[in-house]
Formats: structure tokens, sequence, C-alpha cells
């Protein structure tokens, strides 16, 4: 079966990404100088906030090049069919680091609070039970497919 044209530009998209997400995270403290050197004083941040946000960028974007890994590999096992117990795994796991990255966020809130992180948080959250729940979807697809396998 020939791949489509939209599955093939998701997975150029998500290796892409994945490679941004590399480059990003690897120049995030360099770029992060930078953005704030072209104030010149207009912006001060304490050492503290600035440890912080690297910290925090950092522990948020290793988990989100997890999201894009796992799902690049859901997009390589269409061609057996989607509704495999790999695909599952994949979106519980996702689902854990949306939740993970949730209460990065929360902390965060905690600690620097604005409202975009708490808006960010949110949505982690809302994304993460949303995984949950594809999965779901996907184990009761897979056990439907199988009792369908196997009537004659």
């Amino acid at each position: 079966m020939r791949e489509s044209l939209a599955s093939r530009t998701l997975k150029i998209a998500l290796y892409i990404i994945f490679v941004l997400g590399i480059v990003g995270a690897v120049s995030f403290p360099f770029l992060f100088d930078f953005y704030f050197g072209l104030f010149h004083g207009a912006v001060s941040l304490s050492a503290a906030y600035r440890s912080f946000l690297m910290v925090f960028v950092l522990c948020v974007a290793v988990p989100g090049l997890w999201i894009i890994l796992e799902m690049i590999g859901m997009m390589r096992s269409i061609p057996q069919g989607p509704f495999v117990m790999g695909n599952v795994r994949a979106l519980k796991r996702c689902g854990v680091i949306l939740l993970v990255i949730a209460t990065l966020f929360l902390v965060k809130c905690f600690a620097f609070f604005t409202f975009l992180t708490m808006a960010c948080t949110f949505l982690f959250l809302i994304c993460g039970f949303f995984a949950f729940t594809l999965a779901h979807l996907f184990h009761q697809a897979i056990i439907y497919k199988e009792e369908n396998d196997l009537t004659i």
C-alpha cells in the first residue's frame, strides 16, 4: 500500500520538529543570554530566576522531544496497521509525559506565577488526559479487531 501525501508530510514535519527541538534545547542558554542582552538592562533577571528558567526549559524540552519520538514510532507502525499494542503503550507513555510536563508547569506557577504558565499547565493536563483516552480507544479497537479476526 502506498503511503499518502499527508502521512509523508507528517513524518517529515515530525523529523524536522525533532531536529529543531534538539538544536533549540542545546542552544537555549546562548539564545537566552543573547535575547536578554539585546535589551541592555531594560529587563533585569536575577541569577536565581535565570537559573530556574534554564533548568525549567530543559526539563520541559527533553520530555517534549520524547513525545516527538513516540509519535515518529507510531507513524512507523501505520503500514502494519495503527491498532497495535505498541501504539497503545506509546500513547500511555505520552500521557504520562504530558502529565509530568503539566506538573513542571504547576511547580513554575508556584515559583514564578504568570497566567500563561497557568494556561500551559491546564493545556498539558488536558493533552495528557486526551492521550490516555486515545490509548483506551486504541485498546478497545484492538480487542474488537481480534474478536472480528476470530469470527468466521
